[in-house]
């Protein structure tokens, strides 16, 4: 979202499709990743599970399957 209102912005302010591309875009393009931390960042909280530190995102990969996955993927991603 920041990065899209800086896009619109530059357009606002230049009025030019050329300049609002390149500027614009690499706004979009820096501000993509933080952008978005707010929403991802929870996810590596360490949790302590069974005496094992783990981030969230380990333990919400380990503790729900992905059916979908064939049975030897899961079995490399678990070592």
């Amino acid at each position: 979202l920041p990065g899209a209102l800086m896009l619109d912005f530059t357009l606002y302010l230049t009025r030019n499709w050329l300049v609002t591309a390149l500027v614009g875009g690499g706004f979009f393009g820096l501000l993509f990743y933080p952008g978005n931390w707010p929403i991802f960042g929870p996810t590596h909280l360490p949790i302590v599970v069974e005496g094992t530190l783990l981030s969230m995102a380990d333990y919400m990969g380990h503790l729900y399957v992905r059916t979908g996955t064939p049975e030897y993927v899961r079995h490399i991603e678990q070592v």
